[in-house]
């Protein structure tokens, strides 16, 4: 695992963002977005995997530069 950035499926998504699925046997890595608050999926594939954070991100209705907007519509 990758330390920090590593997380295993039911674990709460701290940080939103695009994650790398990477199964124990690093075969049929891929990537999906998880949001804050919610559990990290289990594999379907039954095989052990573990989720890496790749790329942080500010879900859109909590970023500062956005709040606000959905009144404007």
């Amino acid at each position: 695992m990758a330390g920090d950035t590593a997380y295993k499926p039911g674990e709460r998504v701290k940080v939103s963002g695009i994650y790398s699925v990477v199964h124990d046997d690093g075969k049929d890595t891929f990537e999906v977005t998880c949001v804050e608050g919610e559990h990290f999926p289990p594999a379907r594939s039954g095989k052990g995997a573990h989720f890496e954070l790749k790329y942080a991100a500010t879900h859109a209705h909590r970023h500062d530069e956005l709040k606000g907007t959905e009144a404007r519509s």
